[in-house]
């Protein structure tokens, strides 16, 4: 026959329960305390709620990209000249400083505005992760308006100085990234993605 457990037997398995729920709580607490202040430390700046990006207008493919759940898109306003070339090898920089977490450099994307009538094209640097795209002036205003972006007096690259967002799973925008050293960029962009998306296993980049 089966003996019932004594009232004060059941309060102190609750009571160990209860503790060893607390102590997950508390590591969890202080795990996002840990990645949140390594955040801060970081180029970026974090918005303090994600910013819904509507994609309305803008060229499909880069509707699809922004929509996704698959892409991390770095969003850089920008015009034909050699100040936005030199930012774009600024990135190359930085997108090769991330080899060292492949999975990670396969969710970027950096998307390139351009607010002439045709963007040109990026099959001269043989770049895969990046694209141009041609915006309107007013989707261009539109775009970087909603996302706290402004051109550097008339224009949107000067002497290798541009901000760009990034731009997160579900059309949200985490972070505004000014320019920065590409180590810097790299090293954000390795806290943010992290962070923020569910469906990346940091784990499965080692040595990142």
């Amino acid at each position: 026959m089966r003996r019932n457990r004594p009232p004060r037997s059941r309060l102190q398995h609750l009571a160990l329960v209860l503790a060893a729920l607390g102590i997950l709580l508390f590591g969890y607490y202080l795990g996002n305390r840990y990645q949140y202040g390594q955040l801060a430390q970081t180029a970026a700046i974090m918005l303090d709620t994600p910013l819904g990006v509507d994609t309305a207008g803008l060229p499909p493919p880069l509707a699809q990209r922004i929509d996704s759940s698959d892409y991390w898109v770095i969003l850089l306003p920008g015009e034909p000249g050699p100040a936005c070339d030199q930012l774009l090898d600024h990135y190359i920089e930085v997108f090769n400083r991330l080899a060292i977490a492949p999975r990670l450099q396969d969710k970027l994307h950096l998307a390139l505005l351009n607010s002439s009538a045709t963007a040109p094209t990026l099959g001269w640097k043989q770049i895969d992760w990046a694209e141009t795209y041609a915006v309107d002036q007013q989707q261009m205003l539109r775009i970087t308006g909603e996302l706290g972006i402004a051109p550097i007096g008339t224009r949107w690259c000067r002497d290798v100085q541009a901000t760009a967002a990034v731009i997160g799973p579900g059309a949200e925008a985490r972070a505004l990234l000014p320019m920065d050293k590409p180590a810097r960029i790299a090293e954000s962009l390795r806290l943010i993605i992290p962070t923020f998306d569910p469906t990346f296993d940091p784990a499965l980049d080692p040595d990142a």
